[in-house]
């Protein structure tokens, strides 16, 4: 007789193939794109490359990311409701390609620009697609490891960056990161289809053997196809934009989402990792700033692994408090390096100050305000407004990336490093009194139970 496996015991195997087409989804080639920078803007700022690069053109071409995610964003989401999924995946390592060999011949600032918007058209479409497929192909007890594990391996792709950059030309960096990048896409062509497209383009029958590659030839699905055909209905019904703007339960979660999404840009993570070598430089401790940046990204690396276990062990603005001033605190600190070094002011161990601040900002950004945002914003929103809400917030966080990472430079050279990072230190403890007042708890809550707190 055939046993059937119940839907919440995902066998092995099941749990393994999705962690493996995590894996292939490009949050690694992700990781990359956003630190590519770190390591590359230093030697191009030097007299050791073919062209030379100043400050004030370093600071376009890590801005420029965050132009060519926006770009991508919205007909992302249009093609991959229109093609599918995989199809959209396959379809990104075209603008990789592009980055990769525009950047490799960049003879100038204009062409690195371009190379740049072509990964942040890359890098849309993984923040876009990688989500919507994990979700899609997983149980829902699965799904928030799915997703730490897709925080995991972004950093991984930060460490191998930073690794591989201390150590070779930016040209071979690219190559090799390219190389990565067509690899994983060429894996993923042998993986199915999401279930949810398949469902909703009336391929009923591969949507099952789709969700069964995820699972196995026995698992009862029943309720995993339910759960796909009350999405597709619930997305046909979707509010209108002006119904949407005029809910209070929506407000009230877009400022909550909104003003988080704010605050993390302005606590300046990706300012860090678009310029860690060159913040290691300015520090002048005597400590190798390449040396240093390995040492930051494999915190943030170890970081990401732990919270996969600790991330439900209390709730969520508990962890959200804890990162903020833990950030605040950290900043504060490294803001104060400076300002001691521009006094003249000199002790024992003062140079493990710039490192030891950041890899404690690191260690409670990763508590956080890192991996707690996208939960908080996921867990907000009913499926009538989530693709407005998202729309929304994501737009806002690729927007003030943009803008934080091109001032980030100019900040450094007309402000000073340690009024730049005062700011930041600042809006930290803000953003702690932010969540106090605005930001709803969701832990351990249902979506009716989350909504009815925002509508009371």
């Amino acid at each position: 007789m055939t046993h059937t496996v119940k839907n919440n015991a995902i066998p092995l195997i099941g749990k393994l193939k999705m962690l493996f087409a995590t894996f292939c989804l490009g949050p690694v080639t992700l990781g990359v794109s956003i630190s590519w920078t770190s390591p590359v803007l230093p030697q191009l700022e030097s007299n050791a490359t073919s062209f030379h690069l100043t400050s004030e053109e370093s600071s376009w071409v890590g801005s420029m990311l965050g132009l060519g995610v926006l770009a991508a964003a919205l007909p992302i989401g249009y093609l991959s409701s229109r093609f599918g999924l995989k199809k959209c995946v396959i379809g990104l390592i075209l603008p990789l390609l592009i980055f990769t060999v525009v950047a490799v011949f960049s003879k100038d600032v204009y062409s690195l620009c371009i190379a740049r918007f072509f990964s942040g058209i890359a890098t849309g479409g993984i923040c876009v697609i990688s989500p919507m497929y994990t979700s899609e192909i997983s149980d829902v007890s699965f799904r928030g490891t799915l997703g730490s594990f897709f925080e995991f391996l972004l950093y991984v792709g930060v460490v191998l960056v930073a690794i591989i950059g201390a150590y070779v030309e930016y040209k071979t960096l690219t190559v090799m990161l390219g190389i990565v990048g067509l690899a994983l896409t060429m894996i993923f062509i042998f993986l199915p289809e999401s279930p949810t497209h398949l469902m909703k383009i009336n391929k009923r029958e591969e949507a099952e053997r789709a969700l069964r590659f995820y699972r196995s030839k026995n698992c009862d699905i029943s309720d995993a196809m339910m759960e796909i055909e009350t999405s597709i209905k619930s997305k046909e019904n979707q509010l209108s934009v002006k119904e949407a703007l005029t809910s209070r339960r929506v407000i009230r979660g877009l400022i909550a989402a909104v003003g988080l999404t704010v605050f993390q840009k302005f606590c300046g993570v990706d300012c860090i990792l678009f310029y860690s070598v060159s913040i290691f430089q300015v520090t002048q401790t005597g400590m190798n700033a390449y040396t240093s940046t390995i040492v930051l990204a494999l915190v943030q690396l170890v970081s990401a692994v732990l919270n996969v276990f600790v991330i439900e062990m209390a709730n969520r603005r508990l962890f959200l408090f804890i990162s903020t001033i833990g950030m605040g605190i950290s900043l504060g600190v490294l803001g104060m390096y400076f300002q001691l070094k521009e006094l003249g002011i000199n002790f024992t161990g003062i140079e493990a100050i710039p490192l030891g601040s950041l890899i404690a900002y690191a260690f409670t950004f990763s508590m956080g305000m890192g991996p707690i945002l996208w939960m908080i914003n996921g867990e907000l929103f009913a499926p009538d407004v989530k693709g407005l809400a998202n729309g929304i917030t994501m737009t806002s966080n690729w927007i003030l990336l943009s803008t934080v990472t091109k001032s980030f430079p100019i900040m450094m050279n007309n402000m000073g490093p340690n009024y730049t990072f005062y700011l930041f230190a600042a809006s930290m403890f803000l953003c702690a009194i932010f969540v106090k007042f605005f930001v709803p708890e969701t832990r351990g809550k249902t979506l009716e139970q989350i909504q009815s707190d925002l509508s009371s």
